[in-house]
């Protein structure tokens, strides 16, 4: 009997006995969860931490500089092209709004002589912004340049009776400041010749 088991002990020990086995391999497949567990966790810090960082790091407080000059330009670009000469002082209180530094000088300086030139000739322009891009940023300077493209519609009004429109494709370089109050206005505009 004692051959019997013994041969069979041998025979267990050889095949492995199946509750031993499945113990061993719960033991296996719980390291391996725990291993994928924590290089999941470890995926998940990293993670967060690169989406952190382009959240609020310097690269991300560049692109909402470059945004903001270019959403400034853009609304620049259309208020400078724009005048009604029904409303010419809203007009050019919206020009000088948008300005700083020697443009706005400028502006102040000929305001009234505007206003009187556009009542004369009784002109209307109105712009509709094509494209716009920024061609420099020196966010360190508060500094840009833009480039704009605004289709402007003008009309004239004669003896009462208004003109046929006339639509026009103007492209404006702006020289961007950005004010400490009032965001990014332009110290300096000029039409660009074809």
């Amino acid at each position: 009997m004692r051959a019997l088991l013994a041969r069979r002990g041998a025979t267990d020990e050889a095949t492995g006995d199946p509750g031993e086995r499945r113990v061993a391999q719960i033991t296996l497949w719980t390291r391996v969860a725990a291993v994928v567990a924590g290089l999941g966790l470890v995926a998940v810090v990293v993670l967060g931490v690169v989406w952190w960082t382009a959240l609020h790091g310097a690269s991300a407080k560049t692109a909402t500089s470059r945004d903001d000059a270019l959403a400034a330009a853009r609304q620049i670009a259309v208020n400078l092209q724009t005048l009604d000469y029904n409303n010419v002082d809203r007009g050019l209180a919206i020009w000088e709004s948008s300005s700083t530094g020697p443009l706005l000088t400028e502006f102040q300086k000929n305001h009234q002589q505007y206003a009187d030139q556009i009542r004369k000739v009784q002109t209307s322009t109105t712009a509709k912004l094509v494209d716009a891009a920024l061609s420099d940023l020196d966010i360190a300077a508060g500094k840009a340049k833009a480039i704009a493209s605004v289709d402007v519609t003008t009309t004239q009004t004669t003896n009462g009776a208004p003109s046929l429109p006339v639509t026009k494709q103007v492209r404006i370089s702006l020289d961007l400041v950005r004010t400490p109050d009032a965001g990014w206005k332009a110290a300096a505009a000029s039409a660009i010749r074809s």
